[in-house]
């Protein structure tokens, strides 16, 4: 069958204009200048670049990294990313999960935590000096609370503890991780000294206690966070775990670019 001139016109402008609706749904349309550290001259842009495109693809972003740029006599390094966002909003969201450091900090809390937050006011003396006090901010809704809580500053894990992390939907925005070895023989001999049912851990994600659970068995191989605002930030951290960056990054700009 033959199908008329001008209806094949037609038929042909439709596919043109379809055609070019979805390129410009998946077109970078913001545009950021990311800063590389000055006190570490000899980190590669090259390896930061990479680092950043699998970070990327671990938060389904699609990234585009343009050629470092030097300017100045100090030779500033930065790097140029290109992505996609519905809105100014999610740009910002989206550059942070990109530039996260992610530190992950589990710590022991001190089973007479409410004395010592005290004592701390009255007698600073008898505080003991390998703890320290730390704000745990519960917001659930409407409700909110804060907890003074008496954190030991040693760390039992950190990052390089895990091998890998998964974020999951659910009524609580979860990130599950997997230890290393080394990290689950840590956290077994430190939870099976503390006395199921009453003692704590401090969970501390960038600086913030994001939650504090009590010990009911010995923990090993695997460990939950829970507390997140949302699941983006869940997910945000698990790629920060699971695609680390060499160095933290500086966002310095971030503006839409030209349709």
């Amino acid at each position: 069958m033959r199908i008329p001139v001008p209806l094949a016109g037609v038929l042909l402008t439709c596919v043109c204009l379809s055609l070019t609706g979805c390129k410009s749904k998946s077109r970078p349309n913001f545009e950021a200048i990311l800063s590389l550290p000055p006190d570490n001259p000899g980190l590669s842009e090259t390896t930061l670049a990479t680092e950043l495109k699998a970070r990327a693809e671990a938060l389904e972003m699609v990234l585009e990294v343009l050629p470092a740029v030097e300017s100045g006599e100090d030779l500033d390094r930065r790097l140029t990313v290109r992505f996609r966002a519905e809105n100014k909003e999610e740009a910002l969201s989206g550059l942070d999960a990109l530039c996260e450091s992610g530190r992950v900090s589990i710590r022991a809390v001190h089973d007479r935590s409410a004395y010592l937050t005290d004592i701390i006011r009255k007698d600073p003396s008898q505080f003991p000096p390998d703890h320290e006090i730390r704000t745990y901010r519960i917001e659930a809704g409407d409700f909110r609370k804060s907890e003074k809580l008496a954190v030991a500053r040693a760390e039992i894990l950190n990052n390089s503890h895990v091998k890998s992390a998964h974020a999951a939907h659910g009524k609580k925005h979860m990130v599950h991780i997997s230890l290393t070895t080394k990290g689950g023989e840590l956290i077994r001999a430190a939870t099976e000294k503390m006395r199921k049912g009453r003692s704590r851990l401090a969970i501390i994600y960038d600086e913030r206690i994001i939650s504090a659970p009590v010990v009911a068995q010995e923990l090993w191989a695997r460990v939950t966070l829970e507390g997140f605002n949302s699941f983006e930030e869940a997910q945000a951290l698990a790629a920060s775990l699971n695609k680390p960056l060499s160095a933290k990054l500086l966002i310095e700009s971030l503006m839409p670019l030209a349709r």
